[in-house]
């Protein structure tokens, strides 16, 4: 199953354009639909996902959503921004600033799953969240997220894997963490985890900070 980060990263890369509730396409050669009911956070955008499985192939599928929304009249660039590896494509309602990305996963058994995304791109925004997480030094395409009981940080930075590991495994320790096992560190009632994936001569990272109660401060100087 398709991680829904991926999902946000797009629809955060798209454009600032009420058609059709995106959470009723129509997918062709449907299986099942699993139903995402909270809206989350994401930089201060509201966002709704929802995933299919479809037994047409991605090819297909990449097709019909094109189709599908150029019908709608939505915003389609010509160049799309290739920042994960699957299939994807992003459209935008330039009438009410709400931006749309498909996501395709070829599965076992010759399905294929599809992860749909919506962002109110002009809703209002709240104030910044308070840094529960440091961003290592030199991150770009840094990212907060808001998802139910989990705060999130994306960012992309050129550096080594271990390097920022290490980082991470220093700035936390001094803030009262334990790793408790690789890349996973916890402090009373929160938790982080670190994600690191290696694309090039950059490390893209995602941290989950999840807690019982409320988030408590870093505080590195405890």
């Amino acid at each position: 199953m398709l991680s829904g980060l991926l999902v946000l990263k797009l629809l955060m890369a798209a454009s600032p354009a009420q058609a059709p509730d995106p959470f009723h396409w129509k997918v062709p050669g449907l299986v099942s639909v699993v139903e995402v009911p909270s809206e989350m956070s994401v930089g201060g955008v509201p966002v709704r996902l929802q995933v299919y499985t479809s037994r047409e192939t991605v090819q297909r599928l990449l097709q019909y959503f094109a189709t599908a929304f150029d019908e709608a009249g939505f915003y389609i660039q010509r160049q799309q921004q290739q920042l994960i590896a699957q299939p994807h494509l992003t459209a935008l309602d330039t009438r009410t600033f709400t931006s749309y990305t498909v996501i395709f996963e070829p599965e076992p058994g010759g399905l294929t799953s599809v992860v749909l995304g919506e962002a109110k791109l002009n809703a209002p925004r709240p104030a910044a969240p308070s840094k529960l997480v440091p961003v290592y030094p030199g991150a770009v395409n840094v990212l907060h997220g808001d998802f139910e009981g989990a705060q999130t940080l994306t960012f992309r930075v050129a550096a080594k894997e271990a390097q920022v590991h290490n980082w991470y495994r220093e700035q936390l320790t001094r803030a009262g963490y334990k790793e408790e096992s690789p890349r996973v560190f916890r402090r009373r009632e929160q938790e982080i985890r670190l994600s690191l994936s290696v694309k090039g001569d950059w490390v893209d990272a995602v941290l989950f900070l999840k807690t019982a109660g409320e988030p408590l401060p870093l505080d590195p100087g405890r």
